[in-house]
């Protein structure tokens, strides 16, 4: 028996490769979708009211919820829920709040209040329950020790694409993003109770996998199956869903996915920060000579950019070329929404530009969280998480009791000079390669 067993192991993982590469294949089958519709995935830490530790509900809750927006996640104390495909932001908002209004009124029984970040700030690994599902343990049995701090939590944002090269070209143009988006959305300075110095730490978790992190830009679909299909030939990943990057295209949804994001605090900031993806892409779709004519980042300022967005947020100044200059990233954001101001009026978007102008002004859910523990006790963060969640949008002032109450703060006009109407400008000035602060 042992020696039949010999001879048919190579047979046996033969087919083992056989079988995971037609997955492989028919996952990167790009389906139908509707070009630039949207889709939204937002990430909650449930915790005990008093103690502030993980509650391990979540799965009680899906259950309570019946509704295939709310879903488990890896611990039982995070809980994910997802929108329908919707044709903009305003049914995404209602879609979060929907979804929401499941939850919420299950927490009394459980003694738990719902907590957006993107880390929990006195979370310690001891204390989490895993979800067993069959993925779940091959991944912690795959990472060990780094799968035990995948309790981070995000938002995810699919934008529709109308095909395998479009999703190309939208990859390649949001990666110049990526560092914005993070500073919106930063919203994990604490882990297991200590500052980190970071306005956003969860990325160090997903960076420390070879298949996770700061991701690459393609030529055209067939480089990116070339990658992926050697990536499965490796053994370094047996599932589209294995790739951890901070932007994917995800074919089974005919998306891209835009993955960066810190869990907002709130519904508000997630929606603003969807609307600014969103007329991101709807600029681009006017603009499409734009990706040519900028030369392509080079690698290690986009990982550059990527780490300043991670320890300083919105106060990063970030490297606006391959020669070296730098350009604040608040005045680069600020100049975009400028810029995409045709398409916040056309779209109806003007209260979420308002709430992108508020958090560059008045700070992200980092800076918001780091006032709330001027106080020495990290539970007032999660009880001004708590109370931003409950209210729907920032509460921009914490007293030192810890309760929190909101700002009263107008959104200003703009918070830089009117950026030029058009963006290719002052291509004639430049030296043949210049990366320009647009990138």
């Amino acid at each position: 028996m042992l020696l039949l067993e010999k001879i048919l192991k190579p047979f046996k993982r033969q087919s083992a490769e056989d079988n995971v590469f037609a997955k492989i294949n028919r996952q990167l089958l790009f389906m139908e979708s509707e070009p630039l519709s949207l889709g939204v995935e937002c990430e909650f830490g449930i915790v005990n009211r008093e103690t502030c530790l993980p509650a391990p509900v979540g799965l009680d809750i899906v259950k309570g919820a019946k509704h295939p927006g709310v879903q488990h996640e890896l611990y039982q104390h995070m809980i994910e829920i997802t929108t329908d495909v919707c044709k903009n932001v305003q049914e995404a908002e209602a879609d979060l709040n929907d979804r929401l209004s499941r939850i919420t009124p299950q927490l009394a029984a459980h003694d738990a209040m719902l907590v957006g970040a993107g880390v929990l700030p006195l979370l310690k690994q001891n204390q989490v329950t895993p979800t067993e599902t069959e993925r779940y343990k091959l991944l912690r049995e795959t990472r060990q020790e780094i799968y035990r701090r995948f309790t981070t939590l995000g938002m995810h944002i699919h934008i529709g694409m109308k095909d395998t090269q479009s999703c190309i070209r939208y990859h390649n143009f949001y990666m110049r993003f990526l560092p914005h988006l993070l500073a919106l959305s930063a919203s994990s300075p604490f882990e297991e109770g200590r500052d980190t110095g970071f306005a956003s730490i969860r990325p160090s978790v997903t960076e420390s996998m070879p298949i996770g992190g700061m991701p690459y830009q393609f030529e055209n679909w067939q480089e990116y199956k070339s990658l992926v299909r050697a990536m499965t030939r490796s053994g370094s990943i047996s599932d589209l869903k294995d790739m951890w990057w901070d932007i994917r295209p995800c074919p089974r949804y005919g998306t891209l996915e835009i993955r960066i994001c810190d869990q907002p605090a709130t519904v508000a900031e997630a929606a603003a920060i969807t609307a600014f993806v969103h007329c991101l892409g709807h600029w681009f779709a006017e603009h499409q000579g734009w990706l040519d004519d900028m030369p392509r980042p080079a690698s290690w300022r986009m990982r550059e950019n990527k780490w300043r967005a991670m320890r300083y947020g919105l106060d990063a100044d970030i490297v606006a070329d391959d020669f070296g200059d730098i350009r604040p990233l608040r005045e680069d954001i600020a100049q975009w929404i400028d810029r995409l101001e045709p398409f916040f009026v056309k779209l109806g978007y003007e209260k979420y530009r308002d709430t992108l102008r508020c958090i560059l002004a008045h700070g992200n859910s980092a800076d918001r969280q780091r006032r709330a523990a001027e106080s020495g006790d990290l539970k007032n963060v999660y009880a001004h998480a708590a109370a931003e969640l409950a209210a729907g949008h920032p509460l921009w002032e914490a007293p030192d009791d810890g309760r929190a109450v909101a700002g009263v703060f107008r959104a200003p006009d703009s918070l830089t000079e009117p950026a030029p109407a058009n963006p290719y400008q002052y291509l004639h000035c430049l030296p043949q390669g210049y990366g320009l602060w647009l990138f």
